[in-house]
Formats: C-alpha cells, sequence, structure tokens
C-alpha cells in the first residue's frame, strides 16, 4: 500500500496518510506526494469536497525526526519552503471544502494540517500537542498563524510554550475543531459532512474561502514567508541538535539556551 492514499468517490476525494507503524510520521518524500495530491484535487473539476484523514490510530504524529539531517541554516530553509510550506500552501489553497478527520494524536505538523483544513471532525480519543519545543524547535508550518487566530494570542501562547497536550472536548470548547464523535462513527460522520459540502454551490464556496483568507493579516504566504526566515536559525543550535538526540535516544531533553 503507498504511504499516501488518494482516491475518489464521486464528488468527493480521500486522502488518506498511510504509516501507521510510524504514527504517520511524514518523510520528505511523503510531504512532497501529499503536495502533489493536494494539487490534484484543487485542480480536479470533478471533486468538490475533500476529506484527509490518518490510517490507524493516528492521524499524524508530525515530521519524522528519524529522518531528518543536519542542514545550514540555506539548506534549513529550503527544506522548509520546498517540503512543509509548500504541502501547507497546496492544502491551505485547495479552494474546495476540506475536513479532517482525526483520531488519536494529532502534533507538529500533523496539528498545522489539520488546522489548514477548514473543517475538522475528530474523534473521542484525539489528543493535540504544537510539541516542537520538545524538539528544540520553533513552531513551523503555519502553527502559530492558525492557532492565534483560531483561539487567541494568550492561549496560543500557552500551547506553544508548554507543548502540553489538550483532548477533543477542550479542542471543541477552544473553536480548534467543530465535532466530536465516537472513535467508531468518525468515518461516517466525515463522509456525510463530506457529501453535504461536496451538494453546495462549490465556487461560492471556494470564493467565501478566499474571503475568509483575506479577512486574515498578514496573508499566510508572507506568515510563511518570515517563518523560513525564523525556524532555519533555530537548527544551529545546542538545544535543537539536544532536542533531536533526546528523541532518537528516548530520554527527556536537557536544554541548556544556547
Amino acid at each position: 500500500m503507498a504511504e499516501i492514499e488518494y482516491q475518489r468517490e464521486g464528488a468527493i476525494a480521500r486522502i488518506v496518510i498511510n504509516r501507521p507503524e510510524r504514527k504517520n510520521a511524514l518523510a520528505n518524500d511523503m510531504r512532497q506526494r501529499l503536495t502533489e495530491v493536494f494539487h490534484e484535487a484543487n485542480v480536479d473539476d470533478e471533486v468538490r469536497a475533500v476529506i484527509l484523514t490518518g490510517t490507524g490510530d493516528t492521524f499524524c504524529a508530525g515530521a519524522d525526526v528519524s529522518r531528518m539531517a543536519p542542514r545550514d541554516v540555506k539548506g534549513a530553509r529550503n527544506n522548509l519552503q520546498h517540503n512543509a510550506h509548500a504541502l501547507i500552501k497546496a492544502l491551505y489553497h485547495i479552494e474546495k471544502p476540506v475536513i479532517a478527520a482525526v483520531r488519536g494524536s494529532t502534533v507538529g505538523i500533523g496539528l498545522s494540517m489539520m488546522l489548514a483544513c477548514d473543517m475538522a471532525v475528530v474523534s473521542e480519543t484525539a489528543r493535540f500537542s504544537c510539541i516542537f519545543a520538545r524538539r528544540g524547535l520553533a513552531p513551523d508550518s503555519g502553527a502559530v498563524f492558525f492557532l492565534s487566530r483560531l483561539i487567541g494570542l494568550a492561549r496560543a501562547r500557552e500551547m506553544v510554550f508548554t507543548t502540553d497536550f489538550f483532548a477533543a472536548q477542550e479542542a471543541l470548547s477552544l473553536g480548534v475543531v467543530n465535532r466530536v464523535v465516537a472513535d467508531a462513527d468518525l468515518e461516517a460522520e466525515a463522509q456525510a459532512l463530506a457529501e453535504r459540502m461536496a451538494a453546495q454551490p462549490t465556487y461560492a464556496l471556494a470564493m467565501a474561502k478566499k474571503m475568509f483568507q483575506f479577512s486574515l493579516s498578514p496573508p499566510f504566504d508572507h506568515f510563511l514567508e518570515y517563518e523560513a526566515l525564523m525556524q532555519p536559525q533555530i537548527h544551529q543550535t545546542q538545544d535543537y541538535r539536544e532536542g533531536i538526540a533526546s528523541f532518537k535516544e528516548k530520554r527527556p531533553p536537557n536544554f541548556v539556551g544556547r
């Protein structure tokens, strides 16, 4: 089976992250494939709604840290822009309703992808963390952009700085997700919502999405450009190297502030 599956059934495109043995963590080739299928869903006039989900008990455990290679500032910036940023832009700019169907842990770029969707239906098992600081990183893939606009600066800062997990019902009360359902009902609920969206006037919804995007300041693409200047510098820090090493060695990190 492919690690990224793309299927179209009638007017609904279904995109599945299929790497359950690694909790659907994204390697670079998977991010590139996701970018391709997001573009494919966007340009296919037969597609009128999209479902994004993951196989197994986890939506997406973020980037595959085990495959991260050391890079200088220029290399890290290029990698961020051509992989994670290309992916999140392609998802954000799909001109059709996109529904995330989420169960289990959703962290890092997985959280950013869910937030970039138009709606999120999550199971009672779902839990979320803006986990970047545990790896010695600042958030990327638009996480700060989305969180600060959805829940306000105070709560967004708390999530980013503490990296604490929050559960499905808290996410619902904060306005991060739209619906919480029993685990067994997740696929049916997401499908029903996608079918409802697919029956709506597609171009009108596309223009409504543009209106929401234009109402945000700064524009998303400008925010990602600033992010691409900041994150590569962090890759040169001792704390970043410690964050990655501690994850691979399965031990608590010992950050020293450098």
